[in-house]
């Protein structure tokens, strides 16, 4: 949803699968908040103009490139300033189970103790996964992408946080895996699907998987899914009708990852492909 308020530019979407995470994005943003809380834990990227919060009896003042983090139902006021900043607000439960299962075990009350950050790894991590949020791409991706990412930023700006538990390699565990995408390479196949049939934790499984196979299991998907492509294309198939039954959302979603794994587009693999299988061509 998309809304035009005076000079301000505002987005609002919710990602239902991510138990209805909720995602904003503004820009030219000028307006001072009085004192209210939020339901969510909220996490601020800030890309540009300023953003003062007054909590806790201080002001802190996030720039360009930091992270602004607030509790549920901590009261705070603040300003924006000519901004522009991208939003993760998730809810209390949600929140927990994400940290709980990223650390192996429950941690008890969770609260962020710097409400500006500055940790320009994070912030990469975090708004690839917004802009990620934004995009018509898979479940499995998004929600890989989510739990990867969280699990990284609550491991750095959560206080008391355990070592995480080392991944080991889960050979069956990976078999299974990557047996379960290539019977199902065409279908939107979620996380929760393949937690279900190993009885890992998303967090760990996400960490097992990349350590045997290199990448994760949407990337893994993906390469199943080019290779039929590419097996479609040659039988002199369509290309809108390939995008479609390799499960990808649309014909520009296909060519996007075949020209990243090929090298070239379904049209040009087509053309190539066609050249090198008439007969009749001389050389």
């Amino acid at each position: 949803m998309k809304i035009k308020a005076d000079n301000s530019h505002w987005k609002f979407w919710r990602a239902p699968h991510l138990d209805d995470l909720e995602l904003l994005c503004g820009s030219n943003i000028t307006h001072e908040y009085p004192p209210h809380v939020h339901e969510e834990y909220c996490v601020l990227l800030m890309l540009k103009g300023v953003e003062v919060t007054v909590c806790r009896g201080v002001t802190h003042s996030a720039l360009p490139g930091s992270l602004g983090l607030m509790n549920p139902d901590e009261v705070h006021s603040s300003r924006s300033v000519g901004a522009e900043y991208r939003i993760i607000r998730i809810r209390p439960n949600s929140f927990r189970r994400i940290v709980s299962e990223s650390a192996g075990r429950d941690l008890g009350t969770l609260h962020f103790t710097k409400l500006v950050v500055d940790d320009a790894p994070i912030f990469r991590s975090l708004l690839n996964l917004h802009l990620k949020l934004e995009q018509n791409i898979s479940s499995l991706e998004q929600e890989s992408e989510f739990v990867s990412t969280m699990g990284a930023f609550v491991s750095r700006h959560l206080g008391n946080y355990p070592a995480p538990r080392p991944a080991g390699r889960e050979p069956r565990h990976v078999k299974t895996i990557r047996d379960y995408l290539k019977s199902h390479y065409a279908e939107n196949v979620s996380l929760s699907q393949l937690t279900s049939i190993t009885n890992l934790s998303p967090f760990y499984l996400l960490r097992v998987f990349h350590n045997q196979v290199g990448f994760p299991p949407h990337e893994y998907q993906t390469q199943v899914r080019i290779a039929h492509a590419r097996k479609l294309l040659l039988e002199g198939q369509p290309i809108s009708h390939v995008a479609l039954e390799t499960g990808f959302c649309d014909q520009s979603h296909l060519s996007r990852n075949f020209k990243r794994i090929v090298g070239m587009t379904p049209g040009q693999f087509s053309s190539q492909s066609k050249i090198v299988q008439d007969p009749t061509r001389r050389v």
